[in-house]
């Protein structure tokens, strides 16, 4: 391997060698899941329990079928391949992910390869291969795909080497939102080869890295009816990819082939539909290296650099990057079309991920990174009774720094009435201005979740309240309008769980715990109380594991449900 540059790392590979170093970028671990190498794209999938896994195109090599290996990285120090879905052999293959499923393409046919996630770790599923055929020319289809973007509810087929001449092979666009699974034709872009392309707020990016082709920039607001805006043209150019700086006021070009250097080229965007005629500024991290594939999180783009391993960039102030460190994992000299893939950054926790074309999968943590906090809900806490005239508000803890990890809320807000709605929110407080749709004495959730352009991550919890209508300013009634018992929390529990209930007029009230047989185990209340909502505690101190039923009896009426105790 290679000297890093301008710093020592921190290496713990499979065999359990350690160097200690400081410095911002430090490696994790390294796991070459095949001997042999054969590597090509990277990309990342975190699941709603918080867990994170990497996703690797293997190509086919020692006895190894070519294929997606998904690969669980939440521990730090212990990788493990989880799944494996075999793909078609072809010397590259790039995946996205939408949802709960990964979408993989490559140019050796077969189509899109639809994978079901939703049950790792314990496994993963191909549940389509997606090919759509034009139905006017029954010959252009989509059977081979060179990248894919997913961007909002819209997959984004680049260069399908079946739609046409070379020049024709633009992007063919695909709703997901309807049938993640069964994805729907929406309309195409073809300017000229596009080998890979980036949307944001509906304009499209679009890399043409044949003929000096430089970057497309169009107007995809109608996926039917696409509009270039202007195009980027630059002597020499060989554009392989392009991402959008945190302020959107620059996008940032990657050259893979063609005679101008291979740097990352700043264009100035915020005149549009001026189009800027040199770039406004350029970077390198070693001239003797060809730069392949950026991506850009907050202030800092990670670079796949080939044979110059990951490289950070800070792009604080994108006129000016900085160097900001990174890690050569490449056994290959300078210049070749070998060594670092792609990088993935987007995980929660701050880890970072790669993928090295010749020995496989690493994991960083970057210093300047630092992993979200999970979400905690705080107000309306959960049971409260909620006197408002007319506007609510829920707070939660922050998650991150949103300059530093760019990010955003969705409130969740269900319950009587029919009432579903979601709203966003880019604090960690929001109001809720409707309150006239909530009804007096009903019980109402609330959740929020984390969303970026990549990920979903649910708040630790969901919170209820209960709603009383003021009859002045400033007073409402705490008197529930039914008689109700709610399920324990946590459930299953140990040794203490939590029991609610509503008790809609004054009276002796009994709550009581009996065991599977019948037998009472425990008198939680036995007294008269007035009409209210309660909360108590049940501790199951001394009592074996097992399933416990547990009713409520007050002004003749009962109600039962069961709790798990689980030592």
């Amino acid at each position: 391997m290679k000297s890093p540059f301008f710093f020592v790392v921190a290496l713990a590979c499979l065999s359990g060698s350690a160097f200690a170093q400081p410095t911002h970028l430090d490696t994790l671990r390294h796991l070459n899941v095949k001997n042999g190498g054969g590597y090509s794209a990277i990309w990342g999938y975190t699941a709603p329990d918080g867990r994170e896994y990497a996703l690797l195109a293997c190509n086919g090599s020692s006895g190894r079928p070519p294929g997606t290996s998904i690969i669980d990285i939440t521990v730090d120090n212990n990788p493990q391949e989880v799944a494996f879905i075999s793909g078609p052999a072809s010397g590259w293959r790039e995946m996205k992910t939408y949802k709960h499923y990964a979408y993989v393409v490559s140019e050796a046919g077969g189509g899109t390869q639809i994978i079901d996630l939703s049950q790792l770790p314990d496994t993963a599923r191909l549940v389509n291969s997606f090919t759509y055929v034009h139905p006017d020319t029954l010959t252009k289809n989509t059977a081979k795909a060179h990248t894919i973007s997913i961007h909002g509810d819209f997959m984004y087929l680049n260069g399908c080497a079946n739609w046409g001449s070379r020049d024709q092979r633009g992007m063919v666009i695909f709703r997901l939102s309807h049938d993640p699974v069964n994805p729907t034709y929406a309309g195409e872009y073809s300017p000229l080869y596009v080998h890979d392309s980036y949307v944001l707020d509906d304009t499209i990016y679009a890399s043409a890295v044949y003929s000096n082709g430089g970057l497309f920039i169009a107007d995809a607001t109608n996926k039917s009816n696409i509009q270039t805006i202007g195009k980027i043209t630059y002597s020499g150019s060989g554009t392989h990819n392009a991402w959008v700086t945190r302020d959107k006021r620059y996008v940032i070009t990657t050259d893979e082939i063609g005679t101008t250097p291979k740097t990352l080229k700043i264009w100035d965007r915020s005149n549009l539909p001026a189009i800027p005629s040199a770039p406004a500024a350029t970077f390198t991290a070693t001239p003797s290296d060809i730069v392949h594939n950026i991506t850009i999180r907050g202030d800092y783009a990670y670079v796949a650099w080939y044979t110059a391993g990951v490289r950070v960039v800070n792009l604080a102030n994108p006129a000016s990057p900085l160097d900001a460190g990174g890690f050569d994992t490449s056994t290959q000299p300078p210049g070749n079309y070998a060594g670092v893939w792609g990088v993935y950054p987007y995980f929660p926790s701050g880890k970072i991920v790669a993928s090295d074309m010749q020995n496989g999968l690493w994991v960083f943590r970057f210093s300047d990174l630092a992993p979200r906090l999970p979400v905690h809900l705080s107000s309306p806490a959960n049971n409260d009774t909620v006197r408002v005239q007319n506007t609510i508000q829920f707070r939660w803890n922050k998650t991150a720094d949103l300059n530093k990890d760019p990010h955003w809320y969705e409130i969740h807000l269900a319950g009587a009435g029919g009432l579903d709605t979601t709203w966003r929110a880019t604090d960690s407080v929001t109001s809720f201005t409707n309150s006239a749709v909530l009804q007096n004495g009903q019980q109402y959730t609330w959740s929020v979740t984390v969303r970026d352009e990549w990920n979903t991550t649910a708040s630790v919890d969901t919170f209820r309240f209960y709603y009383a209508t003021p009859t002045s300013v400033g007073q409402a009634t705490d008197v529930p309008l039914a008689f109700g018992l709610d399920q324990n929390y946590p459930n299953p529990f140990n040794p203490s769980t939590i029991i609610d209930f509503r008790l809609p007029q004054s009276g002796p009230a009994s709550l009581k715990v009996y065991d599977i047989l019948g037998k009472e185990v425990a008198t939680i209340v036995n007294e008269n109380l007035p009409a209210g909502f309660y909360k108590r505690t049940f501790n199951a101190a001394g009592l074996a594991s097992s399933v416990y039923i547990y009713r409520l009896q007050s002004g003749g009426k009962s109600e039962v449900k069961r709790m798990i105790l689980v030592r």
